[in-house]
């Protein structure tokens, strides 16, 4: 059967290929099996993973998983789904939970294993959130952990826990539809938090995209905690497939939101040489520079997208030591450059030089000569643009390498990656493996050749069918040449044992069978090889003298055809006898010498030396 699978990414989250595709911060490790470990059992501790692609907030968002929370039911502090638009940083520790002072619109679900008080006569802990005592769920906004009914505070009433630091992993969802807004949150199969909230438009002004991870602390108390994601049950995307034949179709999300962005944010800076740090000049902040040494020429500097973009502009924030002569030169691979711009009357201060070019992923200027005497000094450089995905390998099986939406035809089985460009890390690298597997319409277990007198009975026995249409039954005399000889219809589709049967009335001899079982749209596969044979009784051969007939051929075939020969191949005497009777003698008209005796009945054959003396 083809197959066809479509992946639309736009609307889902790989888990398929979830590991590695997180970036961890602070004491997050992944510990494998679906596991990260966010804190160990020790005090003033901060880890949290984020996810290294931002979902699409026009689509559901479903994340299911599994919590640990130690051992300690006096530990802390607990755990934190976080959603959110910066790079991917990290809140404040302790009752924080490292979302805390997230810088931006944000939304977290905390799971708060910490009774955090400092208002007498209740004093538990270092902050003043307004905890309940009991370990407890709550939805917070921008950073805000306070539960004070603030607008920030989507949950005034935090939902009350049993205690969850009891060593066990617990079971949890997270799940908002952009739709109808609705955002709910499960807790040990349990449905614990409904809201009804537009995440995209209320809190984040319409942006489409957004990073969504976990953080997680300790502080003065503590204990180790840990996180699964369950990729069986959560959304998917990016997946591996198994197909036989047709094309596999993917749909990646629009990279248009990022048009407009400074490509060039923290991506990696090489330069000629440095009195500060190059990576000054791509840090977004024009109280940094980079500098050259002095009094040299030429210098450069370049940055690296990550991966290739279409550029359509660059602009230079220049210190007043700057550049009177420069180009701006591009490069697919650092070492190859193109010119797209000279001048030799800088202006300073700001540049920015229009043009167009396809595919760049490294953009230089290379400075030939300085308006002062000190070197070149750059506040920022920026580069802007289209980003592009780029997918490998480039072996013509891709429609688009650089598409969005891509036909994968592969002929054999490949894996495929996308490299994603993305604001703060640059690139992110993503795999699917496509597998070529045609798997039997049919599950043959069972294949069997039976000789009888009149004929070759032929049985077969499946286990199970799926979209089989029908059995060839194929026949060779040299086990290479086969031939058809027969149809037997299959069922088509059944799990249950089914046995099939073909006599071969025209072969009562030595062949070879195979059972071609088709599929309906005219896949195949072939079965093994059997093999039957059946020699005739053994010929009784000795001396044969003149008018007596010592050799004898006794058979109970259809016919039986000899040939007699001398030994240089001459043919001396050949007979074909049809229902021969059960006894044939030979000999009695052959002068004396000897010869090749062949014979053949039913298919069946031998042939033996014998000699006749006087």
């Amino acid at each position: 059967m083809k197959n066809v699978v479509l992946l639309l990414l736009a609307m889902y989250i790989s888990l398929t290929n979830l590991f590695g595709q997180f970036h961890t911060i602070g004491t997050a490790v992944n510990t494998g099996a679906n596991t990260y470990k966010l804190t160990d059992a020790v005090n003033n501790q901060f880890g949290a993973i984020w996810y290294k692609i931002q979902h699409d907030l026009n689509t559901i968002f479903n994340i299911q998983g599994q919590m640990y929370f130690g051992t300690d039911d006096a530990g802390a502090d607990g755990i934190a789904f976080v959603m959110h638009r910066n790079c991917l940083t990290a809140g404040s520790g302790g009752g924080g939970l490292g979302y805390s002072g997230i810088a931006g619109q944000s939304i977290a679900v905390e799971f708060d294993t910490y009774w955090n008080r400092n208002t007498p006569p209740i004093t538990t802990g270092a902050e003043e959130n307004y905890d309940p005592e009991e370990d407890h769920i709550s939805v917070q906004l921008n950073g805000d952990v306070v539960h004070d009914n603030s607008p920030n505070d989507l949950t005034p009433s935090p939902i009350l826990l049993p205690n969850i630091e009891d060593g066990n992993w617990h079971d949890f969802q997270i799940f908002y539809n952009p739709v109808s807004n609705v955002f709910q949150v499960w807790f040990d199969g349990v449905l614990r938090i409904t809201l009804t909230y537009d995440v995209r438009n209320t809190l984040f002004g319409g942006a489409q995209y957004a990073y969504w991870g976990f953080t997680s602390t300790t502080g003065g108390f503590n204990n180790e905690q840990r996180i699964r994601i369950n990729a069986a049950t959560s959304t998917l995307n990016l997946k591996d497939v198994t197909i036989c034949t047709g094309p596999v179709y993917v749909s990646l999300p629009s990279l248009a939101s990022l048009v407009g962005t400074n490509l060039a944010l923290n991506k990696p800076v090489t330069a000629s040489t440095a009195l500060s740090s190059p990576s000054f000049a791509v840090d977004g902040n024009m109280g940094t520079r980079w500098e050259s040494i002095h009094d040299a020429d030429p210098q450069w500097l370049y940055v690296d997208l990550a991966s290739p973009m279409d550029i359509d502009s660059v602009v230079i924030y220049w210190e007043a030591a700057r550049a009177k002569d420069y180009m701006l030169q591009t490069s697919t691979d650092a070492v190859s450059w193109t010119t797209v711009y000279s001048t030799t009357t800088g202006s300073g201060h700001k540049d920015k030089i229009i043009f167009s070019a396809t595919n760049i992923r490294y953009v230089r200027m290379y400075g030939t000569a300085r308006l002062i005497g000190y070197g070149y000094s750059i506040w920022e450089f920026q580069v802007y643009g289209k980003p592009k995905y780029v997918w490998a390998p480039d072996n013509g099986t891709i429609s688009d390498i650089y598409g969005e939406n891509v036909t994968l035809t592969p002929t054999a089985t490949t894996t495929y990656s996308v490299t994603v460009p993305d604001p703060c890390l640059g690139a992110v690298v993503h795999n699917m493996t496509v597998t070529i597997d045609c798997p039997a319409p049919a599950n043959l277990i069972q294949f069997n050749a039976i000789k009888n007198p009149n004929g070759t009975l032929l049985e077969w026995t499946t286990a199970s069918e799926i979209n089989t249409s029908h059995f060839e039954i194929l026949k060779s005399t040299d086990g290479i040449h086969f031939f058809p000889i027969g149809i037997v219809h299959a069922a088509g589709y059944s799990s249950a044992v089914l046995t099939y049967s073909f006599f071969d009335e025209k072969n009562n001899g030595s062949a070879y069978y195979q059972i071609k079982t088709v599929d309906i749209d005219q896949t195949y596969h072939l079965s093994p090889i059997t093999y039957v044979s059946m020699t005739i009784q053994p010929l009784h051969i000795g001396s044969i003298f003149e008018n007596e007939t010592p050799l004898t051929l006794k058979t109970n075939f259809e016919y039986i055809y000899y040939r007699l020969t001398d030994l240089s191949g001459k043919i001396v005497e050949e007979r074909y006898i049809k229902h021969p009777p059960h006894i044939i003698w030979l000999g009695a008209q052959w002068a004396p010498s000897c010869y090749i005796l062949y014979v053949e009945t039913d298919g069946y054959f031998t042939s033996e030396k014998i000699c006749k003396y006087q």
